[in-house]
C-alpha cells in the first residue's frame, strides 16, 4: 500500500510490503539503481546503508513484538533518500509511521517559517530512526520488568515449574535476537551521519548523535539483560539441584528402612533354626521389632537433618 506526503518541496513516499511492480514504478519516477529494488525484493537480513550519485539507500532492522507467540520478528525498514524526497518501506505493519506522519505535519504547519532542516529527507530520517529506538527502549523497560517478576517467581517457587523454565527459555531466546539485531547498527549509524554531511549542509549532528545515545542505550539495556536471564538461570538450576539432592535423601531414607526391614525378612525366611523361630509369638515379635527399628532409624535420619 502506498502513501504520498508532500512537505513544501519534499515528497515523503511510504510502502507496507509492497509489490515488485509497485517498487520498479516508484524506481522509474525516482531514477533508483535497480540493484536497490533487488534488495528491497530480497529483504536482506543484514543492517546496511549504500551511496549512489543522487541518492542514499539504507536498510534497518527495529523489532516488532508479537505477543500471541511472546517473540520478536524483524521488520525491515528501507530508507531512500534524494536531495527532495524519502522513500520509505517496511515488510510489516507498522503505527509508529502514521504518528509521525501526522506528528510531523503539525510540527511544520504551524509555523510561518519552518526551519529548512525540518523539511529535508533527512530529517525525516532523523525522526523515523528516533522513534523506533524509542519504542525498541519502551519494549527493553517492559522487558526488564518481566525479569524482575521471574526473579521473584524463582525464589517463591517451591517446586520443578516447567512453566517457569519456559519463560526464562523465552527471555532467553528474545534477548539473543534483540543483541544479534542491533549488534551492527552502530557502524551503520556513524556511516550515515557522515553520508549524509556529503548530501546536505544543514546542521543535523546533534540529532544523529543523540540517535547514536539512544542506540547505545539499547545495546547497554540489552546487555544487562541478557547478563540477568544467564544469573536467573543459574540460580533456578541450583535451586533445582538443591531440591533434586533433597528428594534423592529422602528416597534414599526410605530405600534404607525398607531395605532393614526386607533384611529380617529374609533372614526368617531361610529354612534353619533360628532365635525364636518355633515361639507361637515369633510372628508378632518380627513385626513389633521392624516397626521399632523403623521408626528408630526415622528419628535417628530425622535429627541428621535427612528429610530436609
Amino acid at each position: 500500500m502506498k502513501h504520498l506526503l508532500k512537505i513544501g518541496t519534499v515528497n515523503w513516499v511510504h510502502f507496507q510490503n509492497p509489490t515488485k511492480e509497485e517498487l520498479l514504478n516508484i524506481g522509474e519516477d525516482y531514477d533508483l539503481h535497480e540493484i536497490i529494488i533487488d534488495d528491497i525484493v530480497d529483504q536482506t537480513t543484514q543492517d546496511k546503508i549504500d551511496t549512489y550519485d543522487n541518492h542514499i539507500f539504507m536498510v534497518l532492522h527495529f523489532p516488532k513484538y508479537d505477543y500471541a507467540n511472546k517473540r520478536y520478528k524483524s521488520n525491515e525498514f528501507s530508507f531512500i533518500l534524494g536531495k527532495n524526497f524519502i522513500i520509505t518501506i517496511t515488510s510489516l505493519p507498522s503505527n509508529n509511521i502514521e504518528k509521525i506522519r501526522q506528528d510531523y505535519i503539525d510540527e511544520t504547519t504551524d509555523l510561518e517559517d519552518p526551519e529548512k532542516y525540518k523539511i529535508s529527507p533527512y530529517y525525516i530520517l532523523y525522526k523515523i530512526v528516533d522513534m523506533m529506538y524509542d519504542k525498541t527502549l519502551d519494549l527493553l523497560t517492559k522487558s526488564n520488568k518481566d525479569i524482575m517478576l521471574l526473579e521473584e517467581d524463582i525464589f517463591a517457587n517451591s517446586g520443578v515449574n516447567k512453566k517457569l523454565l519456559e519463560e526464562i527459555m523465552v527471555k532467553k531466546r528474545n534477548l539473543v535476537f534483540l543483541k544479534h539485531n542491533f549488534i551492527f547498527q552502530g557502524e551503520i549509524i556513524g556511516e550515515m551521519q557522515k553520508t549524509i554531511e556529503k548530501f546536505y549542509d544543514g546542521q543535523l549532528d546533534l540529532y544523529f548523535e543523540d540517535i547514536s545515545y539512544k542506540l547505545d542505550k539499547v545495546d547497554n539495556n540489552i546487555t544487562i539483560q541478557s547478563k540477568n536471564v544467564t544469573s536467573l538461570t543459574e540460580v533456578y538450576n541450583s535451586l533445582m539441584s538443591i531440591k533434586i539432592n533433597s528428594i534423592l535423601a529422602r528416597l534414599t531414607v526410605f530405600t534404607l528402612i525398607i531395605g532393614t526391614m526386607t533384611f529380617i525378612v529374609g533372614i526368617y525366611g531361610m529354612n534353619v533354626k533360628l532365635p525364636m523361630g518355633e515361639w507361637d509369638s515369633a510372628f508378632l515379635i518380627i513385626i513389633l521389632l521392624m516397626t521399632i527399628l523403623s521408626f528408630t532409624l526415622g528419628i535417628i535420619f530425622k535429627k541428621r537433618g535427612w528429610f530436609e
